[in-house]
C-alpha cells in the first residue's frame, strides 16, 4: 500500500534547488566539477527524441538528461541503479552488479525500451533486449531517457521509450579509482589528442567485485564480476564533412545462482564499430553512418558450456532542414541485419533483415507547436509495420505549456521467443502499441514542474515461462509528477510514479511493476564541497504466479532506500567522493527468491588535466 506521510514528507522537505540542469555545450567539455552541478541553470540539448538536436523545452515528450557531470555526481555503482533514480523507471534486480537486472520504462517491459549506443541499435538479437547491467559507466558521456513511443523515429522494440548512450568524449587527461563493500575496485584513464583538423581520443579501465549471494535458497557463495573496456575513436574535419570513426570493446565475467542445472558462470563480449559522416550543404544537414555490433554471451559450468553469439550490421542515413519559417524537416532510411551466429543450440531461423524509410515535419507559430512522423519498416519475416506519432504544444503563458500525443509501436520478438527449443513459438506475432499522453509542465528559472498522465495499449503482448504466447491486450496507465528546484545553494529533485498494469487475459498485474514510486534527491553546494541524501521508494509489486499450480506468489515487500554522498574538491585537478547507500541496511527483493545489496560505501578519486 502507498504510504501518503510518506510521500508527504518528501514532498515537504523538497527545499528549494534544481537537479539535472547543467550545460548541454560542445561534446569535448567535461570539465565541469561535481560542484557545478547544481549551481547552473542552462538548458539541455536532446539529440534523439527527433533525431535532431533540440532544447529539451521544445520537444513534445517526457525526456530526462544527464550529462556526465550528473552522472559522476549521483555516483551510482552501475547503469541500471543510475536509471532506477529518474522519473518512470523501475528496476526489478537478480542479484548485484553483472547479474541480469531488468527495466521497467513506464511498466512496459525490458524489451519494450530501445537501446541506442551512440545511435546505434544496441542489444542480443537472441534475447531481444540490452543488457545494462555489464555497460560500465566510466565509458559514458551522456545519457537521455525519452519516456513514450518512438516506433515512428526507430522502429521496433521502441514501445515504452528510447535509452540514448553517448559513450566517453574526454578532452583532457582523466584518472579515476574506486573502491567500495563487497571487494568492488576499478580504475579508468581517459586520453585526447588534438592534431589539427584530427582529434584522438581513447578511455580503458578495469573494474570487479568479490559480490554477494544471488540466490540464497540456491548456492552458498558469493556471485562476483570482472570487466574490461576499451574505446578508440577519431574525428576528422574536412571540406567534405566531418567524418567519425570509433570501436568499443567490452568483456566481462560474471557468477550467479540458477535453479536450470549447473551453468552458474558466464563470459562476456560486446563489440562494436562505427563509422559517420555529417555535412552542412545549404540548408540540408546531412547525416550517414554504418556500424557492425557483436553481442556475445557464453555461460558455463562443471560440465557444459552454452555460448550464444548474434551480429548485427545496420546503416542509417538522415537530412533535415528548416525548408521554411517555424518549419522543420527530417527524414531517412535505416536498414539493418540481425543473425545468430552462433548457439548452443539450433534454431530454425538465423538471420532477418529491417528496411525502413522515415519522416517527420516540426511546425512552430506563435505559442503553438506541431510534430508528426511516420515510419515504415519492412521485415523479411513478418512483412511490413507501418508507425506514427503525432503531438502538439501550447504555450499558455510565458512558463506554462500544455501539451498532447498519441504514437503507435512494435516490436518483433527475439530469436529466443521464436525459435529456441522447449520454449519458443513460431507462430508469435509483433507486439503492438498505442499509447497516449497529455502533460503540462513549468519553466522557471529556479523551478521545474512536470504533470504527465500517459495510457498504453498493448495487443499481442508475448508473456509465458514455459512457451511464449501472445496475450490478446495488456494495459499501462499512469502518472508522473517531476519537481526540479533551485534556491541559493540548496538543490531538490523530486519525482513521484502511479502505474495501473493489467493483464486483460486473466485480471492481473503485470509482474514487477509498483504501483507506487517515488524517488528525491536533496543536495547542498559550498564553494570546494557537495554533500547530497536521497530516499528511493517502491510500493509493494506482484511477483506472478506458480506455473503449475497457479497460485500467486508473495509481493515483494514496500520498501525505501536512503542514501548518502559527499564529495571534496581538493585542487581544480583533484577531487575525492564518498557515498553510502541502503544506510539503513533495508532487507528487500526487488525480484522473487534474489538477494539485493545491504548498506554498502563506494570512495572514489578523480584527476582530470586539462
Amino acid at each position: 500500500m502507498f504510504k501518503p506521510a510518506f510521500a508527504a514528507m518528501l514532498a515537504a522537505s523538497c527545499c528549494p534547488a534544481i537537479a539535472n540542469i547543467v550545460a548541454a555545450g560542445s561534446p569535448d567539455d567535461t570539465s565541469v566539477t561535481d560542484n557545478s552541478i547544481d549551481a547552473k541553470t542552462i538548458e539541455h540539448i536532446s539529440i534523439y527524441a527527433n533525431r535532431t538536436a533540440t532544447l529539451q523545452q521544445d520537444v513534445l515528450a517526457s525526456i530526462t538528461v544527464l550529462e556526465r557531470a550528473d552522472i559522476v555526481a549521483r555516483q551510482a555503482n552501475d547503469l541500471p541503479e543510475l536509471l532506477a533514480q529518474l522519473p518512470g523507471i523501475n528496476l526489478s534486480r537478480d542479484g548485484g552488479r553483472g547479474q541480469n537486472s531488468s527495466i521497467y520504462v513506464r511498466g512496459g517491459n525490458t524489451g519494450h525500451t530501445l537501446v541506442l549506443v551512440d545511435g546505434v541499435r544496441s542489444g542480443s538479437a537472441t534475447l531481444g533486449y540490452k543488457a545494462l547491467s555489464m555497460v560500465p559507466l566510466e565509458l559514458i558521456e551522456r545519457i537521455e531517457v525519452i519516456r513514450g513511443p518512438r516506433a515512428a523515429w526507430y522502429g521496433s522494440d521502441a514501445l515504452a521509450g528510447v535509452i540514448a548512450i553517448t559513450t566517453r568524449r574526454s578532452s583532457a587527461l582523466e584518472l579515476h579509482a574506486s573502491v567500495g563493500s563487497y571487494g568492488q575496485a576499478g580504475a579508468d584513464i581517459s586520453v585526447s589528442q588534438q592534431l589539427e583538423q584530427l582529434t584522438l581520443r581513447a578511455s580503458a579501465g578495469a573494474s570487479q567485485a568479490d559480490g554477494f549471494n544471488a540466490q540464497p535458497a540456491q548456492d552458498p557463495d558469493s556471485d562476483g564480476y570482472q570487466q574490461q573496456y576499451l574505446k578508440v575513436a577519431a574525428d576528422y574535419r574536412s571540406d567534405f564533412g566531418l567524418w567519425t570513426a570509433q570501436a568499443d570493446v567490452n568483456s566481462g565475467f560474471n557468477q550467479f545462482d540458477t535453479s536450470f542445472g549447473s551453468e552458474d558462470e558466464s563470459d562476456t563480449l560486446s563489440r562494436a564499430y562505427l563509422l559517420g559522416w555529417q555535412q552542412q550543404l545549404n540548408n540540408w544537414q546531412h547525416q550517414a553512418q554504418l556500424s557492425h555490433n557483436l553481442d556475445s554471451d557464453t555461460t558455463f559450468g562443471p560440465d557444459s558450456r552454452s555460448p550464444f553469439v548474434t551480429e548485427r550490421d545496420e546503416f542509417s542515413y538522415q537530412a533535415a532542414s528548416d525548408i521554411s519559417a517555424g518549419l522543420q524537416f527530417v527524414g531517412g532510411v535505416n536498414w539493418y541485419q540481425e543473425q545468430v551466429a552462433k548457439s548452443a543450440t539450433a534454431y530454425e531461423q538465423t538471420s532477418r533483415v529491417n528496411r525502413a524509410i522515415f519522416a517527420g515535419v516540426n511546425y512552430q507559430q506563435n505559442a503553438l507547436q506541431l510534430e508528426a512522423a511516420a515510419r515504415h519498416d519492412a521485415i523479411n519475416q513478418y512483412g511490413a509495420e507501418t508507425t506514427w506519432q503525432l503531438a502538439a504544444g501550447y504555450q499558455l503563458t510565458k512558463r506554462w505549456q500544455l501539451r498532447a500525443s498519441r504514437g503507435t509501436a512494435f516490436k518483433v520478438p527475439s530469436f529466443n521467443q521464436l525459435y529456441f527449443p522447449g520454449f519458443a513459438n513460431p507462430d508469435l506475432k509483433p507486439e503492438q502499441s498505442v499509447s497516449d499522453e497529455v502533460a503540462l509542465s513549468y519553466l522557471g528559472s529556479g523551478l521545474q514542474l512536470q504533470l504527465a498522465w500517459f495510457d498504453r495499449e498493448v495487443t499481442n503482448l508475448i508473456q509465458g515461462v514455459e512457451l511464449a504466447e501472445n496475450v490478446v491486450l495488456a494495459t499501462v496507465k499512469g502518472i508522473e509528477v517531476s519537481l526540479l528546484q533551485h534556491w541559493q545553494q540548496w538543490s531538490s529533485n523530486f519525482s513521484y510514479s502511479y502505474l495501473d498494469t493489467e493483464n486483460r487475459s486473466n485480471g492481473l498485474q503485470l509482474e514487477r511493476r509498483p504501483e507506487n514510486t517515488i524517488n528525491w534527491r536533496g543536495s547542498y553546494t559550498a564553494d570546494n564541497w557537495s554533500a547530497f541524501i536521497t530516499a528511493d521508494y517502491q510500493s509493494a509489486s506482484y511477483q506472478g504466479a506458480d506455473w503449475f499450480s497457479g497460485d500467486a506468489y508473495p509481493d515483494a515487500p514496500a520498501h525505501t532506500l536512503w542514501g548518502l554522498g559527499l564529495s571534496y574538491t581538493i585542487s581544480p585537478q583533484l577531487s575525492l567522493r564518498a557515498r553510502l547507500a541502503n544506510v539503513t541496511d533495508k532487507d528487500y527483493y526487488t525480484s522473487r527468491g534474489y538477494a539485493t545489496a545491504g548498506a554498502n560505501f563506494r570512495l572514489s578519486v578523480s584527476y582530470i588535466l586539462q
